[in-house]
């Protein structure tokens, strides 16, 4: 009887990087509502100039169906793993390569306007800040094993961000 070599336990990744965007979405949305409610800081703006947020939300909105329409259009999903085989270029993947993600972006950014106070814009920063730092690296790693050169030609034509 021969023995099995052990099993290479998989490094867990840190726990920031393993939350969805969907779901840091959400709790960024929830904390800059709370500083809003409870710790808003200075007033940048009030009625109706504040409503120039529900502008930002609504460009947010657009953004996340253009991008989800430009999967749709290729055959593919927009999820990470379940993807196709070619690198989705058209549509709003033409001029930024994370179009989602800065739909998210936007839109908290649109909310944080609508709350008119400096201290919620911390999340729509702070947002940025993870899917830039933390999130975006380790997807586009997977990108580049998956697409190879085609990958790699996509990311010269077309910023990270815009």
């Amino acid at each position: 009887m021969t023995a099995t070599p052990a099993a290479r336990p998989r490094p867990r990744r840190p726990l920031l990087s393993r939350i969805p965007p969907p779901v840091m979405f959400t709790l960024m949305l929830a904390g800059t509502i709370a500083v809003a409610r409870f710790l808003p800081g200075p007033l940048l703006w009030a009625w109706p100039t504040n409503l120039a947020g529900a502008v930002l939300m609504l460009a947010g909105l657009v953004l996340a169906v253009g991008a989800v329409m430009a999967f749709r259009r290729a055959g593919v999903s927009p999820r990470l793993f379940e993807g196709g085989p070619q690198v989705v270029s058209h549509g709003p993947f033409s001029r930024t390569r994370n179009p989602m993600y800065l739909s998210l972006i936007v839109t908290l950014a649109g909310a944080a306007t609508v709350m008119g106070h400096v201290l919620p814009y911390a999340g729509p920063v702070l947002l940025f800040l993870w899917f830039d730092r933390v999130f975006v690296p380790r997807e586009e790693a997977v990108l580049a094993a998956h697409f190879g050169p085609d990958w790699s030609a996509y990311t010269t034509r077309v910023r990270r961000w815009v």
